[in-house]
């Protein structure tokens, strides 16, 4: 018999975006123990229907956030992973996270850290992740 795990996937969409400030993407919540991140997907979304853009080459990462109680802007606590070098937005181009830090305390949140360049369409970013460590 093999072993297996209950792997839940997450679709966490970003507009187009160019900035240094990171960005919440999606809140592990409080009861439940944190999660174990397994891969991280990224690729164009396209804009709203209309014509696929190319973006510049972008350095992208996705990053922990603190917790915040009641609303406010979550600090950046640590690093989820990056994408290797910089990696340009373009439509049927797909990218993998290399992960450093899989685990994400419960509260927190993963959000998404831009280095470099524009992503001129949207990124969707497809998570994988198991409930614990």
């Amino acid at each position: 018999m093999s072993e297996s795990m209950n792997v839940q996937t997450a679709t966490l969409v970003l507009g187009q975006f160019s900035g240094a400030t990171e960005v919440p993407l999606f809140n592990v919540p409080t009861s439940g123990g944190g999660i174990t991140v397994q891969e991280v997907w990224a690729y164009q979304n396209g804009t709203g229907g209309s014509a696929i853009t190319a973006g510049t080459a972008i350095g992208a990462k996705l990053v922990t956030m603190g917790t915040v109680a009641t609303g406010g802007t979550p600090a950046v606590d640590g690093t989820v992973g990056s994408f290797a070098g910089t990696i340009v937005t373009a439509a049927g181009v797909v990218h993998k996270l290399t992960l450093s830090t899989p685990f994400v305390e419960a509260g927190k949140f993963i959000g998404f850290d831009q280095t470099a360049g524009t992503v001129a369409a949207g990124l969707t970013i497809q998570l994988a992740y198991v409930l614990g460590k």
